[in-house]
C-alpha cells in the first residue's frame, strides 16, 4: 500500500494565484489588482476588494503551510524540499503580519475619526 501526501484544501488554481504576495507590493503603484468601475465612470481600487485579497492570501498561505507541516511530520516530504517548506512558512508569516498591520492602521484611523468633534 502506497501512502500519498495530503493535498491542500483550496484548489490548485486559487492557491497558485493567492500564494504570491506580489499584489500587495503593487497596490500603491497603479497596478491592475482589482480595478472597479464605479457609477461615475472612474476606475480605482476598492478598499474592500484589497482587504478581501489580503484575507484570501493569508488563508491560502496558511493552508499551504499546514499541508507542508503535516506532510513533513508524516514523512512524505523529501529533505530537498525543506527550503520550500521554510519559504512557504515565511510567506504565511509575512502575509499575516501585513494583514495585522493593515487592520491596526484601519482601527487607528477609525478611532481618530471618532474623536473628531463636528
Amino acid at each position: 500500500m502506497m501512502i500519498t501526501p495530503i493535498t491542500p484544501i483550496a484548489s490548485v488554481a486559487s492557491v497558485a494565484s493567492a500564494n504570491s504576495i506580489e499584489p500587495l507590493f503593487r497596490i500603491g503603484r497603479n497596478a491592475s489588482v482589482n480595478h472597479n468601475q464605479h457609477e461615475t465612470g472612474k476606475t480605482g481600487f476598492s478598499f474592500s476588494d484589497i482587504l478581501k485579497q489580503m484575507i484570501d492570501n493569508v488563508n491560502a498561505t496558511n493552508a499551504q503551510t499546514q499541508t507542508d507541516s503535516f506532510n513533513l511530520a508524516m514523512g512524505f516530504t523529501d529533505l530537498e524540499d525543506l527550503h520550500n517548506i521554510e519559504i512557504n512558512a515565511m510567506k504565511a508569516d509575512l502575509a499575516l503580519r501585513t494583514m495585522t498591520s493593515v487592520r491596526n492602521k484601519v482601527l487607528e484611523a477609525y478611532t481618530e475619526i471618532m474623536r473628531i468633534t463636528v
